[in-house]
């Protein structure tokens, strides 16, 4: 019985990843490219590691990028997202059918499949942008939020605290923090962006070559081999710091002996020099 009953709980336990590992149902979604310092936050908490190219990524993960940084995250090898400098994305559902990531601060560049009749959205703070496969970018900074259309497909802006607003190809809306989004206007801010979104098109061309499929237990074992790596490395800079050997750390260890305190000279006495 205890034997059945461990192994019931550890089903219920393991249920959602399971349920997401079926395949079809959810995006494979893969860090393909990464440089400087990217971190992967884990879905459920857990100790953060660094980002490494083709490391698969889960429902729930966060993806941060600091400062001179940057990632990219591919869907199914056939859609990429580019994070830059000091942003901050999170993989809240990757349900193929009804997609949802969040951007709370930072900038993106996305280029979508042609969706169908799926779904997909990018949250942020003062605004909810609804895609259909399309270029875009999404810009997020403490006073609210700009999203731009490049040269094709069409995105439904969304206050979050309500207005809507339609792009379509070239044009830009920008939702301040309690307002409904700007009139739709033509590329502005993101108009110096074209070329970055020229480039990412083409690497994406290269990403398409190269994706390989992965069955679920590949993905499992790749995702445990990439935080496994990312986890040793950190052990051995910590282990490369000054202080941090074990001879330095027996130093520490012994109690500090008391400074012997110089004597001051008595100083001479006038009487002496004559």
């Amino acid at each position: 019985m205890r034997i059945l009953a461990a192994v019931f709980a550890a089903c219920v336990l393991a249920g959602p990843a399971l349920a997401q590992d079926a395949g079809a149902d959810h995006w494979d979604a893969r860090l393909t490219a990464v440089t400087g310092d990217v971190v992967v936050h884990p879905a459920g908490g857990g100790d953060e590691v660094a980002g490494e190219a083709d490391m698969p990524l889960e429902e729930g993960d966060r993806v941060t990028t600091s400062a001179d940084s940057t990632a990219e995250i591919s869907l199914d090898g056939q859609s990429l997202i580019s994070l830059r400098e000091n942003s901050d994305f999170t993989l809240e559902n990757t349900r193929k059918d009804a997609s949802i990531f969040s951007l709370s601060l930072g900038s993106i560049l996305a280029k979508i499949e042609h969706l169908g009749d799926r779904s997909m959205s990018v949250k942020s703070p003062t605004s909810v942008a609804a895609v259909r496969g399309t270029e875009f970018g999404v810009d997020v900074e403490e006073g609210g939020s700009h999203v731009g259309v490049f040269d094709e497909g069409r995105v439904e802006v969304q206050g979050a605290s309500g207005g809507k607003e339609v792009l379509t190809p070239n044009q830009e809306t920008s939702v301040a923090r309690g307002e409904a989004p700007s009139r739709a206007a033509p590329l502005r801010r993101f108009a110096a962006r074209r070329a970055l979104m020229r480039a990412h098109v083409r690497r994406l061309a290269v990403v398409r070559r190269n994706w390989r499929a992965m069955p679920a237990a590949q993905r499992r074992a790749a995702r445990a081999n990439a935080f496994k790596r990312a986890r040793q490395r950190r052990l051995n800079r910590l282990r490369r710091r000054p202080g941090q050997t074990p001879e330095n750390r027996q130093r520490r260890r012994r109690p500090a002996q008391p400074r012997r305190r110089r004597k001051p000279n008595p100083k001479p006495n006038r009487k002496d020099k004559r």
